[in-house]
């Protein structure tokens, strides 16, 4: 009997003793955070002055247009009226504008800083929902996440919505949990601040997260609850400003855009159709979880599989605000005629807070040991495709010499070296993870888009128009093939855009502008006005189609386009 208790004794000192080590491996130590903070820093910094195209120079070009126009109401976008997107991202460029100039990084620091209350939500709903250290890891595994970084970049309004979704889920949450009123009504303002930034799916993934776990845990005095009237009504009042714009520019056809067209158009594709392939989402999600998808898909399963066990019994359910923000959204997506992997962005932070709750107790759990060595095999694969595609950039598809961007890699080997022999467990898998992804998106930033900056053409259009133009004169796009907002943004006087073959008439008479174009419109245009000056011809491939073979050096040249720069008569 002795030395049957002794041997019991000493098992449980050893489950005791392996506990504690499990926890020193989560922890991640001061020092290591703050490396990790400056790094972080540096490569946001290193973003700040890149150029910006597609959707992100648009919605800064509408900032500056409302900048200049005075009209914070009615939005325009090339002097005509814009009614794509509600007005928030915007108000803020254009604030930031006012304060500090019209410039890229003032644009892109105006949307980090307001990143940082997501930053914050994310770790308060971790810590309420799964305690202090899931938080914790959550905001660092958000704020790290390639989505994040890419969509901090490339500006979306999904940028903007994500940062309010996860603030007002936060807040409901807290309030549903015991918290004080002001919660709810933060929550609401969450929301209606939401809506602003992206329409209705800004109600939608609130409303869908608090809903579902109210219904499961039959919580029907909640859900019945009259404060819902007054909710609605304050939401009501803080989307005025933008109806009444859309109102003022299109009638009520704006109003049913914003509250129909624009989201259930998309969905069924009655007004706009975009890759419906129903599995785009499964391989998106991959790389934008990346680098911790692993942990997310993990954290996602189980959380599933309790739910699924508990039969949905009231209390036996856990948490469900998570989930019932992100299975429903995605179901939607999936089905929807028109997919961007931005749309996935708002339910990213979610996907974060589960994952850092799986990582806790992947940490914690002695008899996991199995699931252990399959997380962490997998997440070297993560590290290891994350340094590969970095070498592929750097060696092959634009070789790079700068001394600089050595150094800087290789202070990052010399991290990455530490933390594998110094660190052990779930804290190294964390410490490796994210020197992965920032010293990915670092080389991305400093020497990837830089070196495919050089055949985006209307980076060089807009700086010889700003060197060559005389005073008054504007530039104009013609034809959707040269729809580069960028052009507008970064010249010194823009003008308008001319879609088809229609407004042909109406562009050759403005005398003395200037016109970006492609083959097709610069032939029309010097068929009717013959004098017209050819003052630039580029070699042209877009930023947003970097396709393999344009990458492969060997066949890039074939992937090039035409593109002009015309000067009227």
């Amino acid at each position: 009997m002795g030395s049957n208790r002794k041997r019991e004794l000493s098992s449980r000192q050893k489950s005791i003793d392996g506990m504690t080590e499990i926890n020193k491996n989560l922890y991640i130590k001061p020092a290591l955070l703050t490396v990790m903070l400056l790094l972080f820093i540096g490569v946001v910094w290193s973003s700040l002055s890149l150029p910006m195209v597609v959707n992100a120079a648009k919605y800064a070009q509408v900032s500056r247009e409302m900048l200049s126009g005075g009209d914070w109401i009615r939005l325009t976008i090339a002097g005509e009226a814009y009614e794509q997107k509600p007005p928030l991202l915007f108000w803020i460029g254009a604030l930031f504008f006012h304060l500090f100039g019209v410039t890229t990084p003032v644009w892109k620091i105006a949307f980090y800083l307001v990143s940082l209350l997501g930053i914050w939500s994310t770790y308060r709903l971790g810590k309420l929902l799964y305690g202090k250290e899931s938080g914790m890891v959550a905001a660092l595994f958000w704020a790290c996440s390639l989505s994040y970084f890419y969509y901090h970049n490339d500006i979306h309004t999904d940028t903007l919505l994500t940062d309010l979704v996860i603030f007002s889920i936060w807040q409901l949450a807290e309030f549903f949990k015991g918290g004080k009123n002001i919660r709810f009504y933060l929550g609401i303002a969450g929301t209606g601040l939401a809506m602003l930034a992206k329409g209705p799916v800004g109600i939608a993934i609130p409303a869908m997260a608090i809903g579902i776990h109210l219904l499961v845990n039959r919580d029907w005095k909640a859900v019945f609850h009259p404060r819902w009237l007054i909710a609605a009504l304050i939401i009501a009042g803080m989307i005025t400003p933008a109806l009444l714009g859309l109102y003022q520019q299109f009638g009520m056809d704006g109003i049913w855009f914003y509250f129909w067209t624009n989201n259930v158009g998309r969905i069924t594709g009655s007004y706009y159709v975009q890759n419906p392939d129903p599995w785009f989402y499964f391989h998106t999600i991959l790389y934008m979880l990346a680098p911790f998808t692993i942990f997310a898909l993990a954290g996602f399963y189980l959380r599933i599989k309790e739910t699924v066990t508990s039969r949905l019994r009231p209390g036996l359910s856990g948490e469900l605000f998570t989930l019932g923000g992100i299975l429903p959204y995605i179901i939607i997506l999936s089905i929807s005629k028109t997919k961007n992997p931005h749309y996935l962005m708002a339910v990213v932070p979610l996907f974060m807070i589960l994952a850092a709750w799986f990582a806790v107790r992947l940490a914690r759990e002695t008899d996991w040991r199995k699931t252990r060595k399959w997380i962490f095999g997998l997440n070297n694969l993560v590290h290891f495709a994350l340094w590969g595609v970095m070498a592929l950039f750097a060696f092959w598809f634009f070789p790079e010499k700068r001394i600089f961007w050595w150094l800087a890699i290789l202070f990052f080997l010399i991290l990455m070296l530490f933390s594998t022999f110094r660190l052990t467990g779930i804290n190294r898998q964390i410490a490796t993870l994210m020197l992965s992804v920032l010293a990915l998106m670092f080389s991305l930033f400093y020497s990837f888009y830089p070196s495919l900056s050089v055949y985006h053409a209307p980076f060089r259009v807009a700086e010889d128009f700003n060197k060559q133009a005389k005073e008054g004169e504007q530039i104009h796009l013609y034809l959707k093939p040269s729809r580069y907002w960028e052009i507008l943004f970064y010249s010194g006087n823009p003008g308008r855009y001319y879609m088809t073959e229609d407004d042909l008439p109406d562009l050759i008479s403005e005398k003395k502008d200037w016109v970006f174009t492609d083959t097709k419109g610069k032939d029309q245009i010097i068929n009717k006005l013959p004098e017209t000056e050819i003052v630039a011809e580029y070699d042209h491939r877009s930023l947003s189609q970097a396709t393999p073979r344009f990458l492969n050096p060997r066949t890039r040249a074939s992937k090039l386009e035409k593109r002009y720069l015309l000067h009227l008569p």
